[in-house]
Protein backbone atom coordinates (compact mmCIF):
# COMPACT_ATOMS: atom_id res chain seq x y z
CA UNK A 1 0.00 0.00 0.00
CA UNK A 2 3.01 2.21 0.33
CA UNK A 3 4.20 1.70 -2.68
CA UNK A 4 0.34 3.04 -4.41
CA UNK A 5 1.13 6.14 -2.36
CA UNK A 6 4.21 6.98 -3.62
CA UNK A 7 3.92 5.97 -6.81
CA UNK A 8 0.97 8.12 -7.81
CA UNK A 9 3.06 10.97 -6.26
CA UNK A 10 5.98 9.93 -8.29
CA UNK A 11 4.10 9.60 -11.35
CA UNK A 12 1.71 12.21 -11.13
CA UNK A 13 4.29 15.18 -10.73
CA UNK A 14 7.07 13.48 -13.55
CA UNK A 15 4.02 13.32 -16.06
CA UNK A 16 3.02 17.00 -15.01
CA UNK A 17 6.39 18.34 -15.27
CA UNK A 18 7.29 16.62 -18.56
CA UNK A 19 3.90 17.61 -20.78
CA UNK A 20 4.34 20.91 -21.80
CA UNK A 21 0.78 21.08 -22.74
CA UNK A 22 -0.03 22.53 -19.13
CA UNK A 23 0.37 25.39 -19.73
CA UNK A 24 -0.39 27.01 -16.23
CA UNK A 25 2.14 24.49 -15.23
CA UNK A 26 5.03 25.70 -17.41
CA UNK A 27 3.76 29.56 -17.62
CA UNK A 28 4.51 28.63 -13.64
CA UNK A 29 7.62 27.40 -13.93
CA UNK A 30 9.31 27.64 -16.87
CA UNK A 31 10.93 30.26 -19.17
CA UNK A 32 8.24 32.34 -21.37
CA UNK A 33 9.55 34.26 -24.50
CA UNK A 34 7.76 37.36 -24.31
CA UNK A 35 8.31 38.22 -28.03
CA UNK A 36 6.23 35.34 -29.23
CA UNK A 37 4.08 34.06 -26.15
CA UNK A 38 4.99 31.09 -25.21
CA UNK A 39 6.51 28.96 -22.31
CA UNK A 40 8.83 26.07 -22.19
CA UNK A 41 10.61 23.99 -19.57
CA UNK A 42 14.56 24.66 -20.93
CA UNK A 43 16.33 21.09 -20.74
CA UNK A 44 18.19 21.86 -18.41
CA UNK A 45 15.58 22.64 -15.62
CA UNK A 46 13.53 19.58 -16.94
CA UNK A 47 16.52 17.32 -15.92
CA UNK A 48 16.84 19.04 -12.87
CA UNK A 49 13.32 18.65 -11.52
CA UNK A 50 13.64 14.85 -12.31
CA UNK A 51 16.76 14.00 -11.68
CA UNK A 52 17.54 16.33 -8.36
CA UNK A 53 14.80 14.16 -6.54
CA UNK A 54 17.10 11.20 -6.43
CA UNK A 55 18.95 13.13 -3.97
CA UNK A 56 16.64 13.15 -1.55
CA UNK A 57 15.96 9.21 -2.31
CA UNK A 58 19.59 8.94 -1.40
CA UNK A 59 19.15 10.46 1.95
CA UNK A 60 16.13 8.40 2.29
CA UNK A 61 17.94 5.14 2.35
CA UNK A 62 20.65 6.84 4.62
CA UNK A 63 17.74 7.23 6.77
CA UNK A 64 16.02 3.96 6.42
CA UNK A 65 18.85 2.01 7.39
CA UNK A 66 18.92 3.12 11.78
CA UNK A 67 15.47 3.44 12.04
CA UNK A 68 14.49 -0.36 10.21
CA UNK A 69 17.10 -1.60 12.07
CA UNK A 70 16.54 0.28 15.72
CA UNK A 71 12.67 0.41 15.58
CA UNK A 72 11.54 -2.09 12.94
CA UNK A 73 9.51 -1.89 9.77
CA UNK A 74 6.55 -0.98 11.21
CA UNK A 75 7.54 2.42 12.27
CA UNK A 76 9.49 3.16 9.04
CA UNK A 77 6.04 2.66 7.10
CA UNK A 78 4.61 5.03 9.96
CA UNK A 79 7.92 7.77 9.06
CA UNK A 80 7.03 7.17 5.16
CA UNK A 81 3.59 8.58 6.00
CA UNK A 82 4.00 11.25 8.32
CA UNK A 83 6.58 12.43 6.07
CA UNK A 84 5.30 12.30 2.45
CA UNK A 85 2.18 14.86 3.39
CA UNK A 86 5.21 17.29 3.66
CA UNK A 87 6.49 17.05 0.58
CA UNK A 88 2.88 16.88 -1.53
CA UNK A 89 2.45 20.07 0.59
CA UNK A 90 5.27 21.84 -0.60
CA UNK A 91 4.73 21.06 -4.53
CA UNK A 92 0.90 21.11 -4.04
CA UNK A 93 1.72 24.98 -2.67
CA UNK A 94 4.53 25.97 -4.63
CA UNK A 95 5.50 29.39 -6.30
CA UNK A 96 8.59 28.63 -8.06
CA UNK A 97 10.33 25.47 -9.69
CA UNK A 98 13.01 25.72 -6.14
CA UNK A 99 9.98 24.64 -4.46
CA UNK A 100 8.16 22.24 -6.34
CA UNK A 101 11.68 20.36 -6.83
CA UNK A 102 12.52 20.42 -3.10
CA UNK A 103 9.16 18.91 -2.64
CA UNK A 104 9.85 16.38 -4.93
CA UNK A 105 12.98 15.48 -3.43
CA UNK A 106 11.21 15.33 0.18
CA UNK A 107 9.02 12.59 -1.09
CA UNK A 108 11.76 10.67 -2.53
CA UNK A 109 13.47 10.94 0.55
CA UNK A 110 10.39 8.17 1.74
CA UNK A 111 10.71 6.42 -1.36
CA UNK A 112 14.30 5.38 -0.59
CA UNK A 113 12.82 4.70 2.63
CA UNK A 114 10.27 2.30 0.96
CA UNK A 115 13.05 0.26 -0.91
CA UNK A 116 15.09 0.15 1.80
CA UNK A 117 12.47 -1.46 3.97
CA UNK A 118 9.48 -3.36 2.18
CA UNK A 119 11.59 -5.72 0.16
CA UNK A 120 12.94 -6.75 3.56
CA UNK A 121 9.49 -6.57 5.29
CA UNK A 122 7.86 -8.68 2.92
CA UNK A 123 10.73 -11.47 2.31
CA UNK A 124 10.75 -11.64 6.11
CA UNK A 125 7.09 -12.31 6.64
CA UNK A 126 6.03 -14.46 3.75
CA UNK A 127 5.74 -17.84 3.26
CA UNK A 128 8.79 -19.30 1.28
CA UNK A 129 6.52 -20.52 -1.82
CA UNK A 130 4.75 -17.20 -2.33
CA UNK A 131 7.76 -14.63 -1.31
CA UNK A 132 8.23 -14.47 -5.03
CA UNK A 133 4.39 -13.58 -5.68
CA UNK A 134 3.94 -11.61 -2.66
CA UNK A 135 7.18 -8.93 -3.15
CA UNK A 136 6.47 -8.77 -6.75
CA UNK A 137 3.23 -7.00 -5.16
CA UNK A 138 5.57 -4.25 -5.06
CA UNK A 139 5.75 -2.83 -8.65
CA UNK A 140 2.51 -4.44 -9.14
CA UNK A 141 1.18 -1.36 -7.45
CA UNK A 142 3.52 0.78 -8.75
CA UNK A 143 2.61 0.29 -12.07
CA UNK A 144 -1.05 -0.09 -11.10
CA UNK A 145 -0.71 3.45 -9.35
CA UNK A 146 1.32 4.93 -12.53
CA UNK A 147 -1.89 3.93 -14.99
CA UNK A 148 -3.85 5.62 -12.50
CA UNK A 149 -1.93 9.02 -12.66
CA UNK A 150 -1.82 8.64 -16.30
CA UNK A 151 -5.42 8.53 -16.25
CA UNK A 152 -5.53 11.46 -13.93
CA UNK A 153 -3.07 13.73 -15.96
CA UNK A 154 -5.08 12.29 -18.81
CA UNK A 155 -8.58 13.79 -17.80
CA UNK A 156 -6.70 17.02 -16.48
CA UNK A 157 -4.51 17.75 -19.15
CA UNK A 158 -6.64 20.02 -20.98
CA UNK A 159 -7.22 22.70 -17.81
CA UNK A 160 -5.37 25.66 -18.74
CA UNK A 161 -5.51 26.69 -15.00
CA UNK A 162 -3.35 25.55 -12.36
CA UNK A 163 -6.35 23.60 -11.02
CA UNK A 164 -5.08 20.85 -13.26
CA UNK A 165 -1.40 20.15 -12.34
CA UNK A 166 -2.62 20.71 -8.46
CA UNK A 167 -5.08 17.74 -9.34
CA UNK A 168 -2.25 15.54 -10.57
CA UNK A 169 -0.02 16.27 -7.13
CA UNK A 170 -3.38 16.91 -5.02
CA UNK A 171 -4.37 13.50 -5.01
CA UNK A 172 -0.93 12.41 -4.03
CA UNK A 173 -2.90 13.21 0.27
CA UNK A 174 -4.96 10.32 -0.64
CA UNK A 175 -2.86 7.43 0.40
CA UNK A 176 -1.24 8.92 3.33
CA UNK A 177 -4.35 9.20 5.42
CA UNK A 178 -5.12 5.59 4.42
CA UNK A 179 -1.96 4.36 5.71
CA UNK A 180 -2.71 5.89 9.12
CA UNK A 181 -6.16 4.77 8.99
CA UNK A 182 -4.58 1.09 8.17
CA UNK A 183 -1.91 1.45 10.28
CA UNK A 184 -2.87 -0.95 13.30
CA UNK A 185 -3.06 -3.63 11.34
CA UNK A 186 0.49 -3.94 9.71
CA UNK A 187 2.03 -6.80 11.44
CA UNK A 188 5.91 -6.67 12.63
CA UNK A 189 8.45 -8.58 11.05
CA UNK A 190 8.91 -11.55 13.40
CA UNK A 191 12.65 -12.08 12.33
CA UNK A 192 13.09 -8.41 13.16
CA UNK A 193 11.28 -9.23 16.74
CA UNK A 194 13.91 -12.16 16.95
CA UNK A 195 16.43 -9.89 16.80
CA UNK A 196 15.71 -7.81 19.50
CA UNK A 197 15.28 -10.74 21.23
CA UNK A 198 11.61 -10.15 21.47
CA UNK A 199 10.86 -14.06 21.57
CA UNK A 200 7.03 -13.48 22.71
CA UNK A 201 6.44 -10.90 20.77
CA UNK A 202 7.50 -12.69 17.28
CA UNK A 203 5.36 -15.42 18.09
CA UNK A 204 2.58 -13.46 18.66
CA UNK A 205 3.42 -11.63 15.03
CA UNK A 206 4.21 -15.01 13.52
CA UNK A 207 0.67 -16.56 14.56
CA UNK A 208 -1.06 -13.53 12.95
CA UNK A 209 0.88 -14.00 10.06
CA UNK A 210 0.40 -17.48 9.54
CA UNK A 211 -3.46 -17.88 11.45
CA UNK A 212 -2.12 -22.08 12.25
CA UNK A 213 -1.84 -24.27 15.05
CA UNK A 214 0.24 -23.19 17.93
CA UNK A 215 2.28 -26.63 16.66
CA UNK A 216 3.06 -25.56 13.64
CA UNK A 217 3.84 -22.32 14.90
CA UNK A 218 6.07 -23.05 17.42
CA UNK A 219 8.12 -25.86 14.83
CA UNK A 220 8.46 -22.62 12.67
CA UNK A 221 9.71 -20.67 15.50
CA UNK A 222 12.64 -23.15 16.23
CA UNK A 223 13.80 -22.95 13.04
CA UNK A 224 13.79 -19.03 12.70
CA UNK A 225 15.63 -18.58 16.43
CA UNK A 226 18.24 -21.28 15.27
CA UNK A 227 19.23 -19.23 12.68
CA UNK A 228 22.19 -16.85 13.90
CA UNK A 229 21.60 -14.91 10.89
CA UNK A 230 18.09 -13.64 12.79
CA UNK A 231 19.98 -13.32 16.10
CA UNK A 232 21.62 -9.77 15.97
CA UNK A 233 22.38 -7.38 13.84
CA UNK A 234 25.63 -7.42 12.22
CA UNK A 235 28.62 -4.42 11.41
CA UNK A 236 28.84 -2.59 7.96
CA UNK A 237 32.55 -4.02 7.64
CA UNK A 238 30.78 -7.81 7.19
CA UNK A 239 28.78 -6.74 3.95
CA UNK A 240 31.77 -7.63 2.33
CA UNK A 241 33.54 -9.87 4.10
CA UNK A 242 34.80 -13.68 2.96
CA UNK A 243 31.12 -14.88 4.20
CA UNK A 244 28.81 -12.11 2.23
CA UNK A 245 30.48 -10.30 -0.68
CA UNK A 246 28.93 -12.49 -2.81
CA UNK A 247 25.31 -11.93 -1.43
CA UNK A 248 26.28 -8.15 -1.74
CA UNK A 249 27.63 -8.34 -5.49
CA UNK A 250 23.80 -9.68 -6.49
CA UNK A 251 21.96 -7.10 -4.21
CA UNK A 252 24.18 -4.15 -6.30
CA UNK A 253 23.95 -6.05 -9.77
CA UNK A 254 20.23 -6.40 -9.45
CA UNK A 255 19.33 -2.85 -8.27
CA UNK A 256 22.25 -1.28 -10.89
CA UNK A 257 20.59 -3.56 -13.21
CA UNK A 258 17.16 -2.22 -12.94
CA UNK A 259 17.95 1.54 -13.56
CA UNK A 260 20.68 1.32 -16.26
CA UNK A 261 18.46 -0.81 -19.03
CA UNK A 262 16.45 2.42 -19.71
CA UNK A 263 13.91 2.55 -16.95
CA UNK A 264 14.18 6.48 -16.79
CA UNK A 265 13.57 6.67 -20.49
CA UNK A 266 10.48 4.68 -20.12
CA UNK A 267 9.08 6.12 -17.27
CA UNK A 268 9.79 9.75 -17.24
CA UNK A 269 9.98 11.01 -20.58
CA UNK A 270 7.96 8.48 -22.67
CA UNK A 271 5.53 11.39 -23.38
CA UNK A 272 8.19 13.64 -24.61
CA UNK A 273 9.43 11.00 -26.68
CA UNK A 274 5.73 10.38 -28.45
CA UNK A 275 5.85 14.14 -29.37
CA UNK A 276 9.00 13.51 -31.05
CA UNK A 277 7.88 11.08 -33.55
CA UNK A 278 5.09 13.40 -34.24
CA UNK A 279 2.37 11.73 -32.08
CA UNK A 280 -0.14 14.01 -31.02
CA UNK A 281 -2.17 11.34 -28.79
CA UNK A 282 1.26 11.00 -26.54
CA UNK A 283 -0.92 10.90 -23.06
CA UNK A 284 -3.17 8.38 -24.42
CA UNK A 285 -0.14 6.25 -25.62
CA UNK A 286 1.23 6.54 -22.02
CA UNK A 287 -1.66 5.47 -20.86
CA UNK A 288 -1.55 2.26 -23.41
CA UNK A 289 2.14 1.43 -22.10
CA UNK A 290 0.86 1.42 -18.40
CA UNK A 291 -1.77 -0.85 -19.19
CA UNK A 292 0.83 -3.24 -20.87
CA UNK A 293 2.67 -2.86 -17.92
CA UNK A 294 -0.10 -3.64 -15.43
CA UNK A 295 -0.78 -7.31 -17.93
CA UNK A 296 2.95 -7.76 -17.44
CA UNK A 297 3.31 -7.76 -13.87
CA UNK A 298 0.21 -9.72 -13.12
CA UNK A 299 1.25 -12.26 -15.45
CA UNK A 300 4.81 -12.39 -13.60
CA UNK A 301 3.05 -12.28 -10.27
CA UNK A 302 1.35 -15.78 -11.64
CA UNK A 303 4.76 -17.95 -12.64
CA UNK A 304 7.59 -16.40 -10.16
CA UNK A 305 7.32 -18.84 -7.96
CA UNK A 306 7.35 -21.73 -10.35
CA UNK A 307 9.22 -20.32 -13.41
CA UNK A 308 11.83 -18.77 -10.71
CA UNK A 309 13.66 -15.20 -10.74
CA UNK A 310 16.76 -16.32 -12.94
CA UNK A 311 15.27 -17.33 -15.73
CA UNK A 312 12.60 -14.34 -16.06
CA UNK A 313 15.58 -11.74 -15.58
CA UNK A 314 17.93 -13.62 -18.78
CA UNK A 315 14.99 -13.67 -20.99
CA UNK A 316 13.48 -10.86 -19.87
CA UNK A 317 16.25 -8.62 -20.79
CA UNK A 318 17.23 -10.07 -23.67
CA UNK A 319 13.36 -9.79 -24.99
CA UNK A 320 13.86 -5.49 -23.81
CA UNK A 321 17.43 -5.81 -25.99
CA UNK A 322 15.73 -6.74 -28.80
CA UNK A 323 12.95 -4.46 -29.02
CA UNK A 324 15.25 -1.80 -28.04
CA UNK A 325 17.29 -2.12 -31.29
CA UNK A 326 14.36 -2.36 -33.32
CA UNK A 327 13.32 0.91 -31.99
CA UNK A 328 17.06 1.97 -32.40
CA UNK A 329 16.91 0.63 -36.11
CA UNK A 330 14.17 2.63 -37.31
CA UNK A 331 15.88 5.84 -35.69
CA UNK A 332 18.35 5.06 -38.38
CA UNK A 333 15.89 6.61 -40.83
CA UNK A 334 16.14 10.00 -41.37
CA UNK A 335 12.76 10.37 -42.36
CA UNK A 336 10.63 7.45 -41.18
CA UNK A 337 7.17 6.88 -42.92
CA UNK A 338 4.16 6.66 -40.47
CA UNK A 339 4.16 2.73 -40.86
CA UNK A 340 8.16 3.10 -39.40
CA UNK A 341 6.94 5.45 -36.53
CA UNK A 342 4.27 2.98 -35.41
CA UNK A 343 6.46 0.06 -35.25
CA UNK A 344 8.88 2.42 -33.33
CA UNK A 345 6.48 2.85 -30.57
CA UNK A 346 5.03 -0.38 -30.50
CA UNK A 347 8.66 -1.60 -29.77
CA UNK A 348 9.22 1.05 -27.31
CA UNK A 349 6.00 -0.47 -25.56
CA UNK A 350 6.45 -4.05 -25.99
CA UNK A 351 9.98 -3.35 -24.04
CA UNK A 352 8.36 -1.74 -21.04
CA UNK A 353 5.99 -4.83 -21.22
CA UNK A 354 9.19 -7.01 -20.81
CA UNK A 355 10.81 -4.57 -18.46
CA UNK A 356 7.71 -4.93 -16.36
CA UNK A 357 8.10 -8.79 -17.03
CA UNK A 358 11.51 -9.17 -15.65
CA UNK A 359 13.77 -6.26 -14.81
CA UNK A 360 11.51 -4.04 -12.76
CA UNK A 361 9.62 -6.25 -10.28
CA UNK A 362 12.27 -9.22 -9.75
CA UNK A 363 15.13 -7.03 -8.21
CA UNK A 364 12.81 -6.41 -5.77
CA UNK A 365 12.57 -9.96 -4.74
CA UNK A 366 16.46 -10.60 -5.10
CA UNK A 367 16.56 -8.22 -3.17
CA UNK A 368 14.57 -9.06 -0.32
CA UNK A 369 15.81 -12.63 -0.30
CA UNK A 370 19.79 -12.51 -1.24
CA UNK A 371 20.75 -10.21 2.09
CA UNK A 372 21.85 -12.29 5.37
CA UNK A 373 18.85 -11.18 8.18
CA UNK A 374 21.69 -9.54 10.31
CA UNK A 375 22.85 -7.32 7.23
CA UNK A 376 19.77 -6.63 5.38
CA UNK A 377 18.76 -3.38 6.19
CA UNK A 378 22.88 -2.32 5.15
CA UNK A 379 23.06 -4.49 2.22
CA UNK A 380 19.59 -2.99 0.78
CA UNK A 381 21.18 0.77 1.70
CA UNK A 382 24.51 0.18 -0.51
CA UNK A 383 22.63 -1.54 -3.23
CA UNK A 384 19.50 0.81 -3.58
CA UNK A 385 22.21 3.99 -2.76
CA UNK A 386 24.00 2.91 -6.06
CA UNK A 387 21.07 2.62 -7.87
CA UNK A 388 19.55 5.65 -7.06
CA UNK A 389 22.86 7.05 -8.60
CA UNK A 390 22.51 5.18 -11.58
CA UNK A 391 18.72 6.35 -12.10
CA UNK A 392 20.27 9.97 -11.32
CA UNK A 393 22.48 9.64 -14.10
CA UNK A 394 20.05 7.83 -16.18
CA UNK A 395 17.49 10.22 -15.83
CA UNK A 396 19.65 13.52 -16.14
CA UNK A 397 21.33 12.32 -19.24
CA UNK A 398 18.35 11.52 -21.13
CA UNK A 399 17.34 15.11 -22.45
CA UNK A 400 20.45 15.23 -23.66
CA UNK A 401 20.59 12.08 -25.62
CA UNK A 402 17.74 12.45 -27.32
CA UNK A 403 17.55 16.36 -27.58
CA UNK A 404 17.64 17.98 -30.76
CA UNK A 405 19.82 20.68 -29.54
CA UNK A 406 22.08 18.00 -28.00
CA UNK A 407 23.19 14.58 -28.78
CA UNK A 408 19.54 14.01 -30.85
CA UNK A 409 20.16 10.54 -30.69
CA UNK A 410 16.11 10.69 -30.31
CA UNK A 411 15.07 6.57 -31.10
CA UNK A 412 18.76 5.24 -31.47
CA UNK A 413 19.36 5.60 -27.84
CA UNK A 414 17.85 2.23 -28.15
CA UNK A 415 21.40 0.66 -29.29
CA UNK A 416 22.60 1.95 -25.71
CA UNK A 417 20.17 0.57 -23.61
CA UNK A 418 19.85 -2.31 -25.48
CA UNK A 419 23.18 -3.34 -25.25
CA UNK A 420 22.95 -2.38 -21.29
CA UNK A 421 20.14 -5.08 -21.40
CA UNK A 422 22.40 -7.82 -23.02
CA UNK A 423 24.90 -6.95 -20.32
CA UNK A 424 22.54 -7.48 -17.32
CA UNK A 425 21.22 -10.54 -18.72
CA UNK A 426 24.85 -12.29 -19.34
CA UNK A 427 25.79 -11.01 -15.64
CA UNK A 428 22.73 -12.74 -14.56
CA UNK A 429 23.16 -16.05 -15.60
CA UNK A 430 26.91 -15.91 -14.47
CA UNK A 431 26.12 -14.62 -11.03
CA UNK A 432 22.48 -15.11 -9.71
CA UNK A 433 21.49 -18.19 -8.54
CA UNK A 434 17.79 -19.34 -8.46
CA UNK A 435 16.10 -18.70 -5.19
CA UNK A 436 12.75 -19.60 -5.43
CA UNK A 437 10.80 -21.98 -2.86
CA UNK A 438 14.33 -21.74 -0.18
CA UNK A 439 13.65 -20.20 3.06
CA UNK A 440 15.29 -17.16 3.66
CA UNK A 441 17.52 -19.85 6.78
CA UNK A 442 18.14 -22.00 3.82
CA UNK A 443 19.30 -19.22 1.78
CA UNK A 444 21.51 -18.49 4.82
CA UNK A 445 23.28 -22.24 4.63
CA UNK A 446 23.67 -22.12 0.37
CA UNK A 447 25.47 -18.83 0.89
CA UNK A 448 27.58 -20.21 3.73
CA UNK A 449 28.40 -23.14 1.96
CA UNK A 450 29.47 -21.32 -1.25
CA UNK A 451 27.03 -23.47 -3.16
CA UNK A 452 27.59 -23.15 -7.33
CA UNK A 453 25.15 -20.32 -9.12
CA UNK A 454 23.65 -23.28 -11.58
CA UNK A 455 23.46 -25.85 -8.45
CA UNK A 456 21.13 -23.62 -5.63
CA UNK A 457 18.10 -25.42 -6.82
CA UNK A 458 19.65 -29.34 -6.66
CA UNK A 459 21.67 -28.57 -3.63
CA UNK A 460 20.29 -30.31 -0.40
CA UNK A 461 21.34 -28.20 3.18
CA UNK A 462 22.69 -31.13 5.79
CA UNK A 463 22.53 -29.22 8.72
CA UNK A 464 19.22 -29.13 11.07
CA UNK A 465 18.12 -26.43 9.10
CA UNK A 466 17.13 -28.61 6.03
CA UNK A 467 14.28 -30.00 8.59
CA UNK A 468 12.28 -26.68 6.45
CA UNK A 469 9.15 -26.22 7.79
CA UNK A 470 6.72 -25.89 4.44
CA UNK A 471 5.31 -22.29 5.90
CA UNK A 472 8.87 -20.59 6.18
Amino acid sequence: MARIYLTLRIAGAIRAITNNSRTAFVARFGKCDQLSHTCALPSYLTSIMNSFPYLGKLIGCWVATPVAEKFGRKTAVLLIALSSFVGVILQFSATTAAQFTLGRIVCYGMTGVCVIVMPAFMAECAPASLRGMITVQLQGQIVTAQLIASVINYATSADPTNSGWRASVGIQFVMPGLMLLLYPLIVESPRWLISQGRIDDAFSSLKRLRRKNEEVIRDEMSVLTSSESNKEKGSWREIFDARNRRRTGIAMLVMIGQQITGQAFATQYSVVFYKQQGFSNSFALGIIMQALGVLAVIFTTTIVDSFGRRRLLIGGGLMQAIFFYIMGSIGTISRPNYAQKRVLVASFMLFFFFYLLAWAPLPYVVLGEVSSRRLVEKTNNLAVSLSVVTAFVVSFTVPYLIGARYANLGAKVGFIYGSLSVAVSILTFFFIPEMKNCSLEKLEVLFSEKCATRDFRTTEVRTHMAVEVESI
